[in-house]
């Protein structure tokens, strides 16, 4: 199930895609995507998680994470995000 996923609260120009594969045990895993405008920021893997709700909310968080620092990372280095 590949899905974008709006709600993540990601600043404006930023998007996560993210996909999800349910195993025979009931478990969640995939990876995700994150995209600042059109360029590729950074692609994650999610090991099983024990649903898709704790999945989408690991995802999440590490969606927000990652995209903070890059803020204050670009920040930091004088480039205009």
């Amino acid at each position: 199930m590949t899905q974008e996923l709006p709600d993540f609260d990601l600043p404006e120009g930023w998007t996560c895609w993210v996909d999800l594969a349910q195993a025979p045990e009931g478990t969640y895993s995939g990876k995700a995507e994150l995209r600042q405008g059109r360029e590729q920021r950074c692609v994650f893997v999610l090991a099983q998680q024990p649903s898709r709700e704790a999945a989408l909310e690991r995802v999440r968080f590490r969606a927000k994470y990652f995209v903070d620092e890059w803020m204050i990372r670009s920040q930091d280095a004088g480039y205009q995000v």
